[in-house]
């Protein structure tokens, strides 16, 4: 009875201590409950210091890029570049654009084009995702799956200069004038005329054109591609028609008096001759039109990929994190990899700044567009995380 009376003070007596807050009663099995995972952003400015060599070609012409980071600095207009982040617990996402835009010129002497200027826009544009795979105090592994968007824009302009296209334009049709009167007078085949006019062309407008549109290309300031390879051989042709216009024309006329002999020579030595600057400034016109004129195209591709991100801490301040990626699979490019190291110090609980080394490597072929490259050089990344 007492040991009944007792246990039962003594329940009551919890009871009343419990409903009073004043003890706190723990199981081994049931863990205190923990704050749920919160998401974590990181916003940064990585400075990619990059050079790019490789192949950029266009309709079958290829120019030999390599161009280092001095040669990109010089001729920069425009950089942008941003990496964001947002994860919670295992899972994350990320993007990260970069924007550049290049610009450079040639001034010539004496030549048909008097000027030339090269632009090029490059976008890259990164989203992914990731998952954690090891999780632990000092080293961390993430896989990562996401898609590369690049955007590639080439320009050239083209100026003419008017004053040596007037005056070759006028020496070429002194050079075929007698070309042009024994055609007309069937003293030459017509491919034996059509050979003589068209060594002419390149030898006064062709090869001059090749040397400025191509050759120079060959080896470009800026990573861009021969974009006017190919005219030179254009505006060669576009002579040679005002040439086969002319030669009908003025045949037309002299068939139609009737003449022969000597009397058919002296109407097509008067003709031509009457023809001779009317012929010139067709020529001229058509020059100008043709190298007073801007070359365009824009390229876009997507590259899915798979990857590996690590982190290695070696104290609360310092620690090592590195990348790598590869895809493309014959999607947009046949292959895309990248990698990355970096060396980083966290200055404040918030703010980081990271040293490495980045490399990023294209082969895609399609449209007549090859952009085989690795672009690569130090990378300072600086951010905050919150």
């Amino acid at each position: 009875m007492k040991r009944t009376v007792i246990g039962s003070a003594l329940a009551l007596f919890v009871i009343a201590r419990l409903q009073a807050g004043e003890v706190t009663l723990t199981s081994k099995e049931t863990a205190p409950p923990t704050e749920p995972d919160r998401w974590q952003f990181m916003i940064a400015t990585p400075g990619y210091m990059a050079g790019l060599d490789g192949t950029v070609g266009i309709d079958g012409l290829d120019a030999d890029v390599d161009v280092g980071f001095d040669k990109i600095l010089e001729n920069l207009d425009m950089v942008l570049a941003l990496r964001l982040e947002a994860s919670k617990g295992r899972f994350g996402i990320y993007a990260e654009a970069i924007y550049l835009n290049l610009s450079d010129g040639a001034q010539f002497q004496d030549r048909l084009v008097d000027n030339t200027r090269v632009q090029v826009e490059e976008f890259l544009g990164d989203f992914g995702l990731r998952w954690r795979l090891i999780e632990k105090p000092q080293f961390s592994l993430d896989l990562v799956a996401g898609t590369r968007y690049t955007n590639l824009d080439q320009r050239l302009d083209l100026s003419a200069n008017t004053p040596v296209i007037t005056a070759t334009s006028e020496q070429f049709v002194t050079n075929i004038s007698g070309r042009l009167r024994d055609r007309l007078n069937n003293f030459i085949t017509e491919s034996g005329f059509i050979s003589d006019v068209q060594s002419e062309i390149t030898a006064r407008i062709t090869n001059q054109l090749v040397t400025n549109l191509r050759d120079n290309l060959r080896s470009p300031s800026i990573p861009i591609g021969p974009l006017a390879g190919r005219h030179p051989e254009a505006v060669g042709g576009a002579v040679e028609s005002v040439i086969r216009v002319e030669e009908a024309r003025i045949r037309a006329e002299v068939d139609a008096l009737g003449l022969v002999g000597d009397a058919r020579i002296a109407a097509v030595q008067e003709r031509v001759a009457a023809r001779q600057t009317a012929i010139a400034q067709n020529i001229s016109a058509t020059l100008q039109t043709r190298l007073n004129r801007s070359f365009a195209r824009a390229d876009f591709w997507f590259d899915p990929y798979i990857g590996l991100r690590g982190r290695y801490n070696f104290s609360k301040a310092f620690y090592t994190a590195a990348r790598g990626e590869i895809g493309g699979f014959g999607v947009g490019s046949k292959l895309m990899w990248q990698v990355e190291a970096a060396i980083g110090i966290n200055i404040t609980r918030c703010i980081f700044t990271e040293i490495g080394y980045r490399a990023l490597s294209f082969d895609y072929e399609n449209n007549g567009l090859t952009f085989d490259t690795i672009t690569h050089g130090p990378q300072i990344t600086t951010g905050i995380r919150f």
